[in-house]
C-alpha cells in the first residue's frame, strides 16, 4: 500500500480510482484494516480458491494455519468480507484447471480442507451467487471489459455455458459433480459433447472429438 500513498501525492482520489489497480491472489490478505481504504481507491481483489484446498508449504491456508494459528485463517481468501465492504472481487486459477471450475466455487462456499479436515475461517464462506459474479460480471468488471463481456446482454459478446445440471438449484454439495456440455465463445461453439450435439442435431466440437480425447473420463 506505500506505493498507492505515494501516487495518491501525484493523482486525485478520481484519477486513482479510474485506474481500478487491483489487488491479487489473496494469500493471507487483504487484512480487515485493509478493506476501507482499498474502497476508497477503487480497488479490485482477485482471489484463488485453490489455496482452500491445496496445501503446499508456505502458500495455501494450512500451512498459515500452521503458522500463525487458526484464528487468522479468515485473512485467506476473505470474499465474504471484501463482498459485505462493497469491493468487487474476481476469481482466479493460475494453472490450466477448466475441470475443477465448479469444485473451485464449492470450496470457497465451503472453506472445508480435506486433508485436513476442517473448514478453515468460516464466517469467510459465502453462497453460489457470490461466487457466480465472481467468475461472470466482476471478473469482467477485472479485466475492464464490463462492457463486453460477465453478462448476456445485446451488444455484448456471445460467451456462455451449457451445464448438465441447473446450478442455481442443486444441492450445494453438487456443485463439484456439474459438466459443462457446451462452450460457446463469440457466438461459436467451442466445445460441444455428443450427448447435447445428437439432441441438437449438430456435429460435436472440441476436446470431445481429439484422438487423444482428454474428456473421455468425463462424457464416456
Amino acid at each position: 500500500m506505500e506505493g498507492i500513498k505515494d501516487l495518491a501525492a501525484l493523482l486525485s482520489l478520481e484519477e486513482i480510482r479510474a485506474k481500478r489497480h487491483a489487488f491479487d491472489h489473496s494469500a493471507k490478505a487483504p487484512r480487515p484494516d485493509q478493506l476501507p481504504r482499498i474502497k476508497k481507491l477503487g480497488m479490485v481483489v482477485s482471489m484463488l480458491n485453490t489455496m482452500l484446498w491445496e496445501n503446499r508449504t508456505g502458500y495455501d491456508t494450512s500451512f498459515f494455519v500452521r503458522d500463525y494459528g487458526e484464528e487468522y485463517a479468515h485473512w485467506a481468501v476473505p470474499r465474504n468480507s471484501v463482498t459485505k465492504a462493497g469491493i468487487r472481487n474476481g476469481f482466479e486459477i493460475d494453472r490450466p484447471l477448466p475441470h475443477k471450475i465448479f469444485f473451485f466455487i464449492h470450496k470457497g462456499m465451503t472453506r472445508y480442507n480435506d486433508a485436513f479436515r476442517k473448514v478453515y475461517g468460516p464466517s469467510e464462506r459465502t453462497d453460489r451467487i457470490i461466487q457466480l459474479k465472481a467468475l461472470t460480471r466482476w471478473g469482467a468488471y477485472y479485466v475492464l471489459r464490463e462492457d463486453l463481456m460477465g453478462s448476456l446482454e445485446p451488444g455484448k459478446y456471445a460467451d456462455f455455458i451449457v451445464l448438465d445440471r441447473d446450478y442455481l438449484t442443486i444441492a450445494e454439495d453438487d456443485i463439484p459433480n456439474i459438466r459443462v456440455l457446451m462452450t460457446v465463445v463469440g457466438g461459436k461453439a467451442v466445445h460441444l459433447v455428443p450427448s447435447l450435439a445428437n439432441e441438437i442435431k449438430a456435429e460435436p466440437v472440441g476436446p470431445i472429438t481429439w484422438k487423444r480425447k482428454p474428456l473421455a473420463k468425463f462424457f464416456p
